[in-house]
């Protein structure tokens, strides 16, 4: 079957939301995880206060793409798209959290901890996708990509750990962040695989080449000459 230019579906408008909620609640969770693995393996005490700011982080973090990837189906202006582009990449996103973390641990923003978050944002790119982007859209994700997500995650915690001291701030043992990194990873990683299953599941329609094409995200239609042969829903 030959699946080029076929658009994507266009996505429903509820399940867009149902699925950004559930993304929201799976981030929540995994920042709590994250500041529990981390507190475990330096041994130090958990508190609620700081299981509250890790939830507070991973609420962020969906909630900005979630916006950005709702507000582009609006189609805006090219400089308005660019500057909600730069927001949702890796770079905006982590400095982002560090000055919302560092303000409500430190009641200040060094500017060392944004240098270290840009630096870390590089191997976090992947993390830094929208609901569509990482469950494969379309065709649906695979676990793969996820597996490597995961490793990029820890990967990002060592880095901005090592920036962090590089720079004269020892916020934690370079093994402590990229515990805390690989659990985030997980439990994001795990929710975005189901879901990249579910949009995987993909119902073809055809009649002489005009095409129909369903799965969690909605509905696309078009015409594709080469689909000239008839296929059941």
């Amino acid at each position: 079957m030959d699946m080029d230019n076929v658009a994507m579906p266009a996505i429903n408008i509820w399940t867009f939301f149902a699925l950004a909620a559930l993304d929201i609640a799976a981030n929540a969770a995994a920042g709590p995880a994250a500041v529990a693995t981390a507190a475990h393996v330096n041994g130090s005490p958990l508190t609620a206060r700081a299981m509250q700011i890790g939830a507070i982080a991973g609420v962020t973090k969906s909630g900005v793409l979630a916006f950005v990837e709702f507000v582009g189906y609006a189609g805006l202006p090219t400089p308005a798209w660019i500057l909600l582009v730069l927001m949702a990449s890796s770079f905006g996103i982590c400095v982002l959290i560090t000055a919302e973390v560092s303000n409500l641990v430190l009641g200040d923003t060094p500017s060392a901890l944004l240098i270290a978050a840009v630096v870390a944002a590089i191997p976090l790119a992947g993390e830094c996708i929208g609901i569509y982007q990482s469950a494969g859209g379309l065709y649906g994700g695979k676990p793969q990509s996820q597996l490597l997500v995961l490793g990029l995650d820890a990967l990002g915690g060592y880095v901005f750990a090592r920036m962090c001291h590089n720079l004269g701030y020892d916020i934690c043992p370079y093994n402590v962040a990229a515990a805390a990194g690989a659990v985030y990873g997980v439990i994001t990683g795990f929710f975005h695989t189901i879901l990249g299953c579910l949009a995987g599941t993909t119902y073809y329609e055809s009649h002489n080449g005009n095409y129909t094409i369903r799965n969690v995200f909605g509905t696309a239609e078009g015409y594709n000459p080469h689909w000239q042969r008839d296929l059941p829903m």
